[in-house]
């Protein structure tokens, strides 16, 4: 079940919950909504990180980039993630994890597609394909 919070007419995108994991349709300009389902904030903006970030949760509906001077130590909920530096946490991605050739991850990652370039390093558990619905 999706709900649509755009205006007649407006263009639109389909994103999922980082938090309940259900669809919703958002304008294509938002930055953020709130979940008409779990009434959680959802942050729709892509990322890219070039420096040393830690805190409690990391979720976003967009993409996230990490560059190769990034670091982030967080629990991450991502559409896609693209490592090029380091990551330690905790991973859910709803679409592909990369972890690129200088790129390395230590933690948990759940995720449909995972590409592991050769010269990366991947430390941890892997589960791969698509996440079940909360209900």
């Amino acid at each position: 079940m999706s709900l649509t919070l755009t205006e007649p007419g407006a263009a639109s995108r389909h994103v999922a919950c980082t938090y309940c994991r259900k669809e919703v349709v958002v304008s294509q300009r938002a930055m953020s909504v709130f979940c008409p389902h779990c009434k959680k904030r959802l942050i729709l903006e892509d990322y890219k990180i070039d420096g040393y970030y830690a805190v409690r949760e990391f979720f976003t509906c967009g993409d996230v980039v990490v560059e190769k001077k990034g670091h982030v130590v967080a629990p991450i909920r991502a559409g896609n993630l693209t490592v090029k530096g380091k990551v330690q946490g905790s991973v859910t991605a709803r679409g592909q994890v990369q972890i690129k050739k200088n790129g390395s991850f230590k933690g948990e990652l759940e995720a449909p597609v995972l590409v592991v370039e050769q010269g990366a390093v991947f430390d941890g558990y892997v589960r791969i394909g698509t996440p079940p619905d909360s209900t």
